[in-house]
């Protein structure tokens, strides 16, 4: 390293990260942004049938992503991230069509499809960013593929922003805006063509990042339905369902209440400020001087309690607005009511969006095993998806928004809550102690232990085989066996 960055190799993992983030950002991103714009970026008349169409999509979400696992061990990170990217663009261009005919069999047809495209996305990002990094740099990792998500939100807000700058009334979204946005997508979804698998990619150190041992078909896929019998995995699913709630319920209250140059400038300005946030936050969940524990708890801490209070103050805000009243007066940017807006909404905005920073820190935090944070990241995405597909549901039948509002906030609480619980009696201060399956311990943690890395190659392929062979009898992993005799690296 030069200054304490990375070498910016190819077949880096940091260079990797950075691939993969920037495939997010020119998809996940734009979508994010098209969301906030108010009804997914359609008209506001539209608003039922894009929530629908979300709807659809994030139902989908839920089982491309819990099992995507599988379809990620297969396909590889390279080809599964842009199949998943290019399917935006499909999702983008039905919102055009719709749009412009007012048709509604294409953007029906889009959600299925983007649903199984956003769980190759998110899968292969959050492996990438939970696998690939040391034990030191999993807030690092977290934090550089959200702020790319973030980066591609800031570059999809600012577009309709310059095009609505004069525009003070509800209307919607340019032809111009849907061509940019198709183009970047495309051009990502090529892009993710350049990652690879983690056996090819080496550390600054020179060590492998991971080994993959082949797997068939069945044997994967009864992994992936394994992993919903960890009990770890299960007390985290509170934490995983609101995690993107607030994306429909900010879109939604967003087009009730604003005109459109409001809602553009509302959404850029939160995508901007997440990103000096996201980087406090991996100061926090870096930072050297403290343990792992202390680093997780203090990071849940500062993340949870402003995010907490800005849904208590939501409810205070809805409590009396009425859905089946339209709005005559949206408010617009230069009128003295924004300022409380403007600030609420980016307390929730900024917040919501650092709480995947945690849930992706603890994830790392559990467990190094390649294969194991694959599923972890897709149950995380598919539960993720479950929960938003609720929301969009309820939203568009019209639910008080004081009733949804209260749900998110309910189930922020309850993970708040286990996360807690599992900062303080699960999270170690490393794993490189324990064979995990697949896991490489870098170079310079062996240095002083006596092992070669050839011996730890082999000692982690000895390691996964007896643990698929003990997966099928119910018995204890071998990685369990031998941090409960006090053996390992």
């Amino acid at each position: 390293m030069v200054l304490g960055l990375p070498q910016l190799r190819y077949r880096s993992p940091w260079v990797q990260n950075f691939i993969s983030g920037l495939c997010v950002g020119a998809s996940a991103g734009i979508y994010v942004a098209l969301n906030l714009l108010g009804a997914g970026g359609g008209r506001p008349d539209a608003a039922q049938v894009v929530q629908v169409v979300n709807a659809t999509l994030c139902s989908v979400w839920f089982l491309s992503s819990s099992f995507g696992g599988s379809i990620l061990n297969k396909l590889g990170p390279g080809l599964t991230m842009c199949i998943g990217v290019q399917t935006y663009a499909v999702y983008v261009g039905s919102l055009w069509y719709y749009d412009e005919t007012g048709k509604r069999g294409y953007p029906y047809a889009s959600g299925p499809i983007i649903g199984i495209g956003a769980g190759m996305v998110f899968i292969t990002a959050g492996y990438i960013s939970t696998a690939y990094p040391e034990e030191k740099e999993k807030g690092a990792y977290a934090t550089m593929l959200m702020n790319l998500q973030a980066l591609g939100s800031v570059i999809a807000g600012i577009i309709p922003v310059i095009i609505n700058r004069d525009t003070d009334t509800a209307t919607g979204v340019p032809r111009a805006v849907y061509i940019s946005f198709i183009t970047i997508m495309v051009i990502g979804g090529l892009l993710g063509l350049l990652l690879l698998s983690p056996q090819k990619l080496t550390r600054d150190d020179g060590s492998v990042v991971a080994v993959n041992p082949p797997r068939g078909v069945w044997e994967e896929l009864k992994s992936n339905l394994l992993i919903f019998t960890d009990p770890v995995l299960l007390m985290m699913l509170p934490a995983f369902f609101p995690a993107e709630c607030f994306l429909v319920y900010s879109g939604s209250v967003n087009a009730y209440l604003n005109n459109l140059r409001t809602r553009s400038i509302l959404s850029f300005i939160a995508v901007c400020l997440q990103i000096p946030a996201g980087w406090g936050l991996q100061w926090i969940l870096d930072r050297p001087y403290w343990g792992r524990r202390k680093r997780g708890l203090i990071g849940l801490t500062v993340v949870a309690g402003p995010m907490l209070v800005a849904w208590v103050w939501e409810m205070i805000r809805v409590r009396n607005y009425n859905r089946n009243v339209l709005v005559t007066d949206p408010t617009d940017w230069d009128e003295p009511r924004f300022g409380w807006i403007f600030v609420l909404f980016m307390m929730t905005w900024v917040f919501c969006q650092l709480w995947h920073n945690i849930v992706y820190y603890w994830i790392g935090a559990l467990t190094n095993s390649p294969q194991k944070l694959t599923h972890y990241v897709g149950v995380f995405r598919g539960v993720l998806g479950a929960g938003e597909a609720v929301c969009f549901g309820l939203d568009s039948i019209k639910i008080p928004y004081l009733g949804e509002a209260g749900g998110i906030l309910l189930f922020y609480t309850i993970g708040v809550a286990s996360f807690y619980y599992l900062g303080i009696y699960y999270i170690k201060d490393t794993n490189y102690t324990k064979v995990e399956e697949g896991a490489v311990v870098p170079n310079h943690v062996l240095d002083g232990t006596g092992l070669t890395q050839g011996q730890n190659v082999e000692e982690i392929a000895r390691a996964a085989s007896i643990a698929r062979e003990n997966e099928a009898k119910g018995e204890k992993t071998s990685a369990e066996k031998v941090t409960a005799n006090g053996d390992g690296v």
